[in-house]
């Protein structure tokens, strides 16, 4: 079915909106009409889609890279970022009620950590619905998380950040007619359908999940669009190094270490530095030292031979994607999850922050370079997230979802 309304909301965050882009490509391709509600800073990317961008004001840092992530995370912090998201997640709904509310939308596509806005439009309007998950999802019999969330301290739930998270909540609900709907029922509201741009072989307990769930794996659309990078003719390997678009506590520590451990390899060694980070912080650098405070990702993936990341889901899946075997270094606990299956997989490395030095880091590094068991695995999956086209499938599922509405 085709030239349908179909409304995203997003995140305000690159690994939630980047695997959504060629999804949305895809659905104007057919015919559709998408109106794309997301946070102005993402604005050119999603028009160039050819989605009506309905943009809105961030409450959260328009650039992440520049706020550091501490090290240890606290319950103070996991109650104040509670409330920061939703109040992001809520920015752009009054705009949304005004101008959707005029042109009736058939669907909403919402992401799993943005989704408030869009959820609660579509139980005012009684709209189908379709959720977006850029991470590991739970079934009823399988959650990632649990091992995690036996680690750590939840906050109080008499923090006074969690009451204001209850109270804004409450109010929203009861300001748009859903009075009789409470928070929890809110939140914990089971979906009919969810996109996971996670690859199946990569999702532990893939089996424990039903046909509401559809692993379409990483969306990688136009590389172009991210801007091109152009490999030196020097002959050398590429090794890209990068933390994402999050800035973290220590950066320029990690950093420094990379480049202890790469600089004097045969490499050409491409150093995307984030916010937090100059180059004036890591001295003097030799000609096959690129540095930069953004690179474009996947063109560098393109050519690259090794990556050391963050364990981010997003860089991991574009990582494999390329056939590009990580070594990762987890910053947080979901991104621990990640480095565990990475490495479970035999699929990379994974190296504790605490563990990091530039030796430890140089011998992942090279070890991977060496280990063709490893490669042959990330070329099998690599073939496979291809074989799935994840944006097509995607397209499919939420145009399978509007004819069943």
């Amino acid at each position: 079915m085709s030239g349908r309304h179909i409304a995203f909301f997003n995140y305000a965050a690159h690994g939630h909106v980047n695997p959504t882009l060629p999804v949305v490509a895809e659905l104007v391709r057919r015919g559709n009409r998408v109106t794309y509600v997301v946070a102005e800073q993402f604005a050119d990317v999603v028009a160039a889609t050819g989605a009506d961008v309905l943009p809105y004001e961030s409450v959260v840092p328009k650039s992440w890279n520049t706020v550091a992530i501490p090290s240890k995370i606290t319950g103070d912090d996991m109650a104040e970022a509670a409330v920061n998201h939703l109040a992001e997640a809520f920015a752009p709904l009054d705009a949304a009620d005004k101008r959707l509310g005029e042109d009736r939308p058939d669907l909403m596509v919402y992401d799993a950590f943005g989704y408030a806005s869009g959820r609660l439009l579509a139980r005012k309007w009684q709209l189908p619905t379709v959720l977006t998950a850029t991470t590991f999802v739970v079934s009823e019999t399988c959650n990632p998380y649990a091992e995690l969330a036996a680690t750590m301290s939840p906050p109080d739930p008499g923090h006074p950040a969690l009451a204001r998270h209850r109270e804004l909540l409450r109010s929203t609900l009861d300001a748009h007619g859903l009075g009789d709907l409470s928070n929890e029922e809110f939140t914990g509201a089971a979906e009919e359908r969810t996109i996971a741009f996670v690859a199946p072989e990569f999702q532990p307990g893939t089996e424990t999940f039903d046909e509401r769930h559809v692993f379409v794996g990483p969306c990688i659309g136009d590389r172009a669009l991210q801007g091109q990078w152009k490999r030196p003719d020097d002959g050398r390997p590429v090794v890209l190094v990068a933390l994402g678009s999050f800035g973290y506590e220590n950066q320029a520590a990690f950093y420094r270490d990379a480049l202890a451990a790469l600089a004097d390899l045969p490499w050409h060694v491409v150093m995307s530095l984030g916010g937090l980070v100059t180059p004036e912080d890591l001295g003097p650098l030799p000609p096959h030292v690129e540095v930069a405070p953004w690179v474009p990702q996947l063109s560098v993936l393109a050519h690259a031979s090794a990556f050391v990341s963050h364990a981010g889901m997003g860089s991991t899946m574009e990582s494999l994607s390329y056939g590009v075997p990580p070594v990762v270094v987890p910053r947080t606990g979901e991104q621990d999850l990640v480095a565990a299956r990475v490495a479970e997989l035999g699929l990379g490395r994974a190296i504790e922050p605490d563990a990091l030095n530039a030796e430890v880091l140089r011998g992942a590094v090279l070890g991977l370079a060496e280990d063709q068991e490893t490669r042959a695995r990330v070329k099998e999956l690599s073939a496979s997230i291809a074989a799935r086209r994840g944006p097509a499938l995607a397209a499919d599922t939420i145009e399978a979802r509007l004819a069943a509405s």
